[in-house]
């Protein structure tokens, strides 16, 4: 009777064991309660893996921008388990922001027994605070999953991050306010020429007293705003720096799914026995190219003995998705194959890789890399914004275009801030500018380098018979201290600024101005004689006279340069600005050209002014002028 029972002990024992090590749920904690979660919980799914090395593809839908939390059991090992969501790479972090919308999908890689479970969560809002208390809350059911404490540690990160761009952008608003409010008190003008505050306690000596406190607390409050749009720029680096370091982690993550599958390509090989691997030829690009533009054409052809079955192609990591062919009947797949891809290049080195499949799953890979590089060797720029002028009339927005424009290029374009200077009003002074472009921008650009220079304030003419451009005006650019009575003195006319860029060597120059003068009421022009003439725009021919300059301005030579309340910019930058983020970029290389920028803002400048205002490009340089940078 024993010896019969024998066999259905040891029967019961695998059953037992299976359970304990393939299923593992009586040691794994329960998920939790669905109906008790916070509002911010968009999606939360408890998953039981039933697949090793196979992706599957979940019923879960994500939506570009949202925040994706994969917290593995205690069992699992880093790199165990993947997402993927839609066409993107897989990710191996904790915590994914989806780039754009799709699917989401998984996959468990290698030995997985102990792989138990998984939980997937998709967060409503990127509210980093909340995020934390969902996920220690988690932790009260699994205290010892080293990954929900990882995962913790670096919400918890993210939420300093937040909480500090909460806090900086909040002070940044009420800086703006605060000065914006003071500025619109008349006690923040300045005397006019010839005035003598008085001694005594006269009206007049407090009102002179008063507006000198004015202009101190609103110089004081410019700093501080300078100090906190520095802030937000080093906030804005850490976070990239943490996406680094993310991106390292799935590096090595994808490196070991890549070992993987090698391993297993060794397999099927020694099961098949001696065979002839794909082979694989590439026309274009040559290995260790380096390249100017951000997309490029790869051609090439594969060849295989007893069929191909498809070529696989990805550009660092990322796969590139391929025109799907019709199926065919495997004694009609081909012995050959060619490729020709567009393929997108990131600044910097690019791994580009090639993968041939054979009918009997047996493939091999060629692998080129490219190197990306930026069209600019290096760049300097002088960004000048005017608001407050000493004896001329105020502007609302000139500043904000400024600013905005100084943050575009040191945080967007990545520009060094030690090679941009940007000079606001008082700082913009007639010895000020002559200083930083006749003599410091003049020593520092070298022939190779680019220059960006840009001024947002006001234009005037002034009578001149001598002037070239057949109109009888001298045109100016006015700083801060301009006197309306002596542009002659206290102005830059624009024979000395086309002096001024002839001195810089570079060949690579852009001028943008927003500004005008015509002399009519409104925007960014002011009348001196009281009268307004037919002004030639040939003066703009004169600055760009030299070697490799481009100037663009905001509006013809007769037009206002308008400044718009609900946009708090001027209407020229405001689209520069908005085209320079992504929209300019017709051809999608990455690279936004000045000419691309110039056909954004000619169509749409108009359009917000009722055709009162044309935007004007003059001048050329050899080959693309690289404005913009989308990364």
């Amino acid at each position: 009777m024993r010896k019969e029972l024998k066999p259905l002990w040891g029967i019961l024992f695998f059953c037992i064991l299976y359970l304990l090590l393939g299923l593992g749920c009586s040691t794994t904690p329960p998920a939790i309660d669905r109906r008790t979660l916070p509002p911010i919980v968009k999606v939360y799914e408890h998953i039981i893996p039933r697949n090793i090395n196979l992706e599957l593809e979940t019923r879960i839908s994500v939506q570009k921008g949202e925040i994706v939390s994969l917290l593995p059991s205690v069992y699992a090992r880093q790199g165990d388990i993947s997402l993927r969501i839609g066409s993107e790479i897989r990710s191996y972090a904790y915590h994914t922001k989806a780039n754009s919308p799709g699917l989401l999908s998984y996959a468990i890689h290698g030995p997985s027994t102990l792989v138990c479970t998984f939980e997937i969560l998709i967060w409503k809002l990127e509210d980093w605070p909340q995020i934390v208390g969902v996920l220690e809350r988690l932790r009260q059911e699994d205290p010892n999953n080293r990954h929900l404490i990882a995962a913790i540690d670096e919400a918890k990160t993210r939420e300093r991050i937040f909480l500090a761009e909460t806090k900086t952008a909040k002070d940044t608003e009420e800086v703006r306010k605060e000065l914006q409010t003071l500025k619109g008190k008349p006690g923040t003008k300045t005397e006019q020429a010839g005035s003598t505050p008085s001694k005594d306690s006269s009206p007049a000596s407090a009102k002179s007293s008063k507006e000198k406190d004015s202009r101190e607390k609103a110089v004081q409050l410019e700093e501080k705003l300078a100090e906190l749009m520095k802030k937000q720029a080093e906030l804005e680096e850490m976070k990239q720096s943490l996406n680094v370091e993310r991106q390292k982690a799935d590096s090595l993550a994808k490196q070991l799914e890549e070992r993987e599958k090698e391993q297993e390509d060794l397999r099927t090989r020694l099961r098949l026995g001696p065979k002839a691997l794909p082979l694989i030829l590439v026309a274009s690009p040559n290995d260790g190219s380096k390249v100017e533009r951000k997309m490029i054409d790869l051609s090439g052809v594969a060849e295989a003995d007893l069929g191909l079955e498809r070529i696989e192609i990805s550009v660092n990591n990322k796969p590139i998705e391929r025109a799907e062919e019709k199926p065919r009947k495997e004694r009609d797949r081909p012995r050959r194959m060619e490729f020709r891809e567009r393929i997108p290049l990131a600044i910097g080195e690019n791994k580009i890789r090639i993968r041939a499949v054979d009918t009997d799953g047996i493939s091999s890979e060629k692998s080129l890399t490219i190197h990306c590089e930026e069209s600019r060797k290096n760049i300097w720029a002088v960004i000048i914004g005017i608001n407050d002028y000493r004896k001329a009339p105020q502007l609302k927005y000139a500043v904000n275009d400024a600013r905005a424009f100084y943050d575009y290029l040191v945080t967007k374009t990545q520009i060094p801030r030690e090679n941009v200077t940007i000079l606001l009003n008082h700082e913009a002074s007639l010895s000020n500018l002559r200083s930083t472009l006749g003599t410091q921008l003049k020593n520092k650009a070298g022939k190779e380098d680019m220059v960006i220079l840009y001024f947002a304030g006001h234009g005037a003419t002034e009578g001149d018979v001598t002037s070239p451009d057949g109109d009888g005006l001298e045109k100016y650019l006015l700083p801060f201290d301009a006197d309306l009575k002596d542009l002659y003195a206290s102005a830059l006319p624009m024979r000395e600024i086309s002096y001024i860029l002839q001195r810089i060597r570079s060949e690579r120059l852009v001028f943008i101005i927003d500004s005008c003068y015509s002399g009519a009421s409104g925007g960014r022009t002011v009348k001196t004689d009281g009268t307004r003439a037919n002004i030639s725009d040939r003066f703009l021919d004169r600055v760009v006279s030299g070697k490799g300059m481009v100037i663009m301005t905001a509006s013809g030579a007769n037009e206002v340069s308008v400044e718009k309340d609900d946009l708090r910019h001027g209407v020229f930058t405001y689209f520069l600005l908005d085209g320079l983020e992504g929209k300019a970029d017709t051809d999608r290389d990455g690279l936004i050209t000045v000419d691309e920028a110039y056909d954004y803002v000619s169509k749409n400048v108009p359009k917000a002014t009722g055709q009162e205002q044309h935007p004007v490009k003059k001048g050329a340089v050899e080959g693309h002028l690289i404005l913009g940078i989308l990364r």
